[in-house]
């Protein structure tokens, strides 16, 4: 209860709240969509007893009330709506990133699907999403350590700099640029696509090893700091720059 008086709604409630201002009206239609096979489900999946407790929450706080009405068959029911404040409050509860990394598999996903059902603008949300964990993400990858966890973490620091970056492209890619397939022009005429197959850090540069053709590879020499801006990591598919003005010639001579 304290926690919906300071607005701060669980995952549940604040799903609950959503789906009611999308104008599902009973309990048992809401509770359906968080089952494995329900559209909420398939990202976070709960109990019928569970969505029910946060619909009392959530009516017990005046953030939803209930009316009489009758079902199909005649019987009486109860049909759920948004108090103003309830509004306010899931406006609020939409905009905001997650702050965890352990968030973006759960909050951030039911956000995006709950903001996309309703037709609201996602560029900008996933912009504020990055950015809230940017902090995060720049201490976990810089952190030199060797160790499993460390490792363990700055790979999930990756996969979430990639994910949000790959988001953020595709959403740019559908407002901006229709269906283009490419948007960087640049100069260089030896552009290769190719994906990266290893990745070894040292202390300033980071070797990291590409695969063109099966079987076919060229390694590229780059900063440390410019493979955790890029977030690369093996899967990562990129494009290979290869310019070169200079041509060295050896010979082998034989005695």
């Amino acid at each position: 209860m304290e926690a919906l008086q300071n607005n701060q709604l669980s995952l549940i409630e604040a799903t609950c709240l959503a789906l009611i201002k999308q104008g599902a009206t009973h309990g048992y239609d809401i509770a359906k969509r968080f089952h494995p096979d329900g559209d909420i489900g398939e990202v976070f999946t709960q109990t019928n007893p569970v969505v029910y407790r946060a619909l009392k929450s959530l009516e017990a706080a005046q953030l939803v009330k209930s009316t009489d009405a009758l079902g199909v068959r005649k019987q009486l029911k109860f049909a759920l709506s948004v108090t103003e404040e309830g509004g306010q409050v899931l406006h609020s509860w939409l905009n905001t990133p997650a702050t965890h990394i352990r968030d973006l598999r759960t909050e951030f996903l039911v956000k995006l699907h709950l903001r996309e059902l309703v037709g609201m603008k996602q560029k900008k949300f996933i912009s504020l999403q990055r950015d809230a964990l940017s902090q995060v993400l720049s201490h976990l990858l810089a952190d030199p350590s060797r160790s499993a966890v460390a490792m363990w973490r700055r790979e999930q620091a990756r996969a979430v700099a990639r994910f949000l970056d790959e988001l953020a492209g595709e959403e740019s890619h559908s407002e901006n640029y229709g269906d283009r397939e490419d948007s960087l022009q640049l100069s260089a005429r030896n552009q290769l696509r190719a994906k990266v197959i290893s990745v070894k850090h040292g202390g300033v540069l980071s070797t990291v090893k590409l695969e063109l053709d099966p079987g076919q590879t060229m390694t590229a020499t780059i900063t440390r700091e410019a493979t955790d801006a890029l977030a690369l990591a093996p899967g990562t598919e990129v494009l290979g720059l290869c310019k070169a003005t200079d041509v060295l010639v050896a010979r082998n001579e034989q005695r």
